[in-house]
C-alpha cells in the first residue's frame, strides 16, 4: 500500500483544464526542451504514433505530448498534482491520489470532474487501479501513514456520482473491480512469532470481495507460488492487477524474505489457472517504490494483452507481452541511467510505451522488434487518443 505521507496531493480542481504550448524558458526548462533533443540516446527506430501522452513532470506538473516527446503542451488549471495519476480501465477518468477526477474527453479535452466522493488526508485511493464498477466507483484506503499498517488499512468504495460509501473490510494489495462495486485483495497471513510488524508477514490468498455477495477465495498463496515453481511453502507477497473487464486478475508472486517477484500468474474472476508467467521481474523504484515491489503489469485497453518489465542477469531491461491466445513478446529495451519504472498501452493495443527516470521514454511494438528511443516530458499516465 501506499502510505499517505508519500502522497502528494493536489489542490482542489476548478475549472475546465485549458492547454498551453509550454515556454522554452522558465522554471520547467528541462521539461520544456523534452523531446527536441535525442542527444545521448541509443540509436532505433523512429517513433510515429498518434495519440497524445499525459504525464507529470518532477514538479508534479501536467503535461501533454506526443509518443515522441515533442509537441509539448502544458496542462492549467490543476496546480500541483503530486508524483502520480492513473486512468480508469474505461478512460473516462484520471484519478488524483486523494480521490479527486479529471474527466478524460476526445480531443483529448481535460475537465476537473465533480465528484463526491469524501476526500480527506486520511484516505487514498487504491493505486494503480481503484476504479470500480464500470468506471462508477472509487476504491479508498483510510492508510495510517504507515507502511507497516498496509495490512490493516480499512476499504471502502465509494459512488462518484452519490458519494455513498460501502466497507469492504481490511487488505494488503487492493484493486478495483472493473465489474462490481468490490475489489480484488491480498489477505495477509497470521503474523509469526518473529515478525515486527505487518510488513514482515506474507500474503495468504487472493479474494474477490463485492458488495452484497459472499467474498470468494480465487487461490492461495501456496498454490500461486507452486504454480511458478516455487516448491516448498515458501512465504510470499503477492500483488492484483485487474483485466480492464475484470474477467481476469494479473497475480504478482514475490518471495516475502526479499529479492524480485518470481513471475505472474493469471486467474479468471472465478478462479481458475489461466496463465503462468515465470521470469524475474524488474523492482519498482518510483516515487513511491521502496525498489523491491515489481513494477506493476499493465493489461493493454482490449483486455487481451498484459505488458510487464522483466530484468535480466545482466541488469538489462525488457518489455514482454503475454496475449491471450498464449503467445509471449519480448523486447529489449533502450540503455538508460536510470531503471524502467511504468509502462502505459497505446489505444489501439499496438504499442507500448515505458518510462525511466530522468525523462527516458521507449516505444516497442506489441509484435516484438526494436524499441525506439525519445527524451519524454515526465512520467507518463496515459495514452490518449
Amino acid at each position: 500500500m501506499i502510505p499517505a505521507a508519500l502522497l502528494a496531493v493536489a489542490g482542489a480542481v476548478v475549472a475546465v483544464v485549458q492547454l498551453y504550448p509550454s515556454p522554452a524558458t522558465g522554471p520547467q526548462r528541462t521539461v520544456a526542451r523534452a523531446g527536441h533533443s535525442t542527444q545521448g540516446l541509443p540509436a532505433g527506430p523512429r517513433i510515429q504514433a498518434p495519440g497524445r501522452i499525459a504525464a507529470i513532470t518532477p514538479t508534479g506538473a501536467l503535461v501533454l505530448a506526443n509518443p515522441d516527446g515533442t509537441q509539448l503542451t502544458r496542462v492549467h488549471g490543476l496546480g500541483n498534482v503530486g508524483q502520480n495519476l492513473t486512468r480508469s480501465p474505461g478512460g473516462r477518468y484520471l484519478a488524483l491520489f486523494n480521490g479527486q477526477l479529471v474527466s478524460v474527453k476526445q480531443g483529448p479535452a481535460l475537465a476537473s470532474y465533480p465528484t463526491k466522493i469524501p476526500l480527506s488526508s486520511l484516505y487514498s485511493v487504491a493505486w494503480p487501479q481503484p476504479f470500480a464498477d464500470h468506471d462508477r466507483a472509487v476504491v479508498m484506503l483510510h492508510d495510517y501513514g504507515d507502511p507497516s499498517q498496509s495490512a490493516s488499512n480499512p476499504i471502502f468504495v465509494a459512488s462518484i456520482a452519490s458519494g455513498n460509501t460501502v466497507p469492504l473490510g481490511n487488505g494488503d494489495s487492493v484493486a478495483g473491480d472493473p465489474q462490481a462495486a468490490g475489489v480484488f485483495v491480498t489477505v495477509a497471513a497470521p503474523l509469526g512469532a518473529t515478525a515486527t510488524s505487518l510488513a514482515d508477514s506474507p500474503d495468504s490468498a487472493v479474494v474477490l470481495r463485492d458488495a452484497g455477495h459472499a467474498a470468494v477465495r480465487l487461490a492461495t498463496a501456496v498454490q500461486l507460488a507452486r504454480d511458478l515453481g516455487l516448491h516448498g511453502r515458501p512465504p510470499v507477497s503477492l500483488a492484483v492487477f485487474p483485466s480492464p473487464s475484470g474477467r481476469e486478475v494479473a497475480v504478482t508472486v514475490r518471495p516475502a524474505a526479499g529479492g524480485p517477484a518470481r513471475g505472474i500468474v493469471v486467474l479468471s474472476r472465478a478462479g481458475r489457472l489461466i496463465a503462468r508467467i515465470p521470469g524475474t521481474l524488474a523492482a519498482f523504484s518510483g516515487p513511491v517504490g521502496d525498489g523491491t515491489g515489481p513494477v506493476p503489469p499493465v493489461w493493454s485497453p482490449s483486455g487481451r494483452s498484459l505488458a510487464y518489465l522483466s530484468a535480466s542477469q545482466s541488469g538489462r531491461q525488457g518489455v514482454g507481452i503475454w496475449s491471450a491466445r498464449g503467445h509471449l513478446v519480448a523486447s529489449e529495451l533502450p540503455a538508460t541511467n536510470g531503471s524502467y519504472d511504468g509502462c502505459i498501452w497505446s489505444p489501439d493495443d499496438r504499442l507500448i510505451l515505458c518510462a525511466a527516470a530522468g525523462g527516458d521514454w521507449a516505444v516497442a511494438s506489441a509484435r516484438s522488434g526494436p524499441a525506439g528511443a525519445a527524451r519524454g516530458a515526465g512520467f507518463p499516465v496515459a495514452w490518449l487518443r
